[in-house]
């Protein structure tokens, strides 16, 4: 299960996510994150502190967010990466795409 919230900062909007990006959540996330972009956005954030685990399709989720944002002539990062995301990050070599310390 996903938690997300969302708060609008000036031109940055920060998404709150707790809990597992997995299949089983990714459509509702996506369908959230459709509304967001929907209303413009510059600059998109994902708080990942309380995330505890990211499968292949929360992988996707993230890479296709990014690739939009490009497009849109915005920015998209990823902060507070959590331990274990971060390792996954590792292991499939996206934390370079994501520019992940």
């Amino acid at each position: 299960m996903i938690h997300f919230e969302s708060k609008k900062e000036g031109d940055t909007t920060r998404i709150i996510l707790s809990g597992k990006i997995t299949f089983e959540n990714t459509g509702e996330l996506r369908e959230k994150l459709k509304e967001i972009l929907r209303d413009g956005v510059n600059n998109l954030v994902f708080d990942m502190k309380e995330v505890s685990f990211i499968d292949s399709s929360g992988l996707g989720l993230l890479v296709s967010v990014k690739n939009t944002m490009i497009k849109m002539d915005g920015t998209f990062s990823l902060v507070n990466i959590s331990d274990t995301v971060r390792k996954i990050m590792k292991q499939t070599g996206l934390d370079k795409y994501f520019g992940i310390n």
